[in-house]
């Protein structure tokens, strides 16, 4: 497989800008020549900006700089990536470009066990394959839109709630981050500060098989508390947290209590600006609202289903990858090997 720095240069962005083959995209990436992209040089004007939209953060490099470094500490930076990568395959000029990066992108990106696989559903990953030994400009479009409806509804809203882009917006300086790099990704949380402590749970017997589902993981008290604590660490436990409230609401025998439930789920994770506020799509939400005159204990099914898929699909995946949940598999194992050979 060839080498995807060198189809795609802009993914190497540790790369020097005097080196010949960096390259920003003109055309995804609007660079203002009296603006530097330096670190700290952004405006709590500029990042104020990029709340406005999802498109409007990509569209700035600056910005687009920030959200790949926030994505590397949530060990998901193959996203951007890949949507980087999509966008310079759709400016290929000729056929004789298109089959290389093609074929790079899918060994790199969507192909089983790739370096930097992205969460794709079964049937746009077909459809990929079935296109990738003679692609077109659109061969990608399907997937790169998946990606990119993934990072809006999800990682996006956390990026605009961590510390480093709030202290832009306040016209902080944010201290450079230490950072330990591994194989597939950068390791350190340094957006929250404190790595997630998972110690607690270490003697539970029962840690390697978590890794078995994600339905597993939460039946399982320790797994559960462990997975809410990394979800802390990404900003978005509110999702386990509503998942939770279905899941003990759908245990309700008293109508009465059925609508003050209902209401409090609402109120906390379902209406617009709610303190716990999840992300779900419009249709979603609108159903629910106009059933919570009326709740039965089926009105945030719909709902629950999204939250779980996107737990499954994208927070799982990166929990599992934590050096913290490694490390405490290694404990697991170490433990149950001098338990069996106490002469080690």
């Amino acid at each position: 497989m060839e080498n995807p720095l060198l189809l795609f240069p802009q993914l190497n962005i540790s790369a020097s800008k005097d080196k010949s083959y960096y390259k920003v995209m003109k055309s995804t990436i609007k660079e203002e020549p009296h603006k530097a992209s330096k670190p700290g040089s952004v405006s709590p004007e500029e990042a104020v900006k990029w709340g406005e939209s999802f498109d409007k953060l990509l569209s700035e490099k600056a910005g687009l700089d920030a959200f790949t470094k926030f994505l590397k500490t949530e060990f998901s930076e193959e996203n951007i990536e890949f949507w980087i990568a999509c966008e310079d395959y759709k400016k290929s000029k000729t056929a004789h470009e298109l089959l290389p990066k093609a074929k790079t992108i899918y060994e790199t990106f969507i192909q089983k066990d790739a370096p930097k696989e992205v969460n794709l559903d079964f049937q746009t990953k077909e459809v990929t394959s079935q296109n990738i030994e003679k692609p077109i400009i659109t061969t990608f479009d399907a997937a790169q839109n998946t990606v990119y409806r993934l990072m809006e509804q999800d990682s996006y809203p956390r990026f605009l709630r961590s510390d480093p882009y709030l202290n832009l917006v306040k016209g902080r300086n944010p201290s450079r981050p230490t950072l330990r790099r591994r194989s597939r990704s950068f390791t350190v949380n340094d957006f929250q500060g404190v790595r997630p402590d998972f110690t607690v749970w270490s003697d539970t017997g029962e840690t390697m098989a978590w890794s078995e589902s994600m339905d597993t993981l939460l039946a399982n008290k320790g797994g559960l508390e462990a997975f809410r604590t990394f979800l802390k660490s990404e900003f978005s436990e509110e999702n386990v947290e509503f998942w939770l409230a279905c899941e003990d609401f759908k245990k309700t025998k008293s109508s009465t209590k059925i609508a003050s439930k209902a209401q409090k789920i609402y109120s906390d994770f379902i209406q617009a600006d709610a303190p716990k506020e999840i992300n779900i799509d419009f249709h979603t939400k609108t159903h629910i609202s106009q059933n919570l005159s009326e709740p039965t204990l089926s009105c945030f099914d719909d709902a629950q289903r999204l939250i779980y898929s996107l737990m499954a699909k994208d927070s799982f995946p990166r929990f599992l990858r934590s050096e913290e949940y490694k490390e405490l598999v290694k404990k697991q194992q170490n433990g149950n090997q001098k338990r069996w050979l106490p002469f080690l």
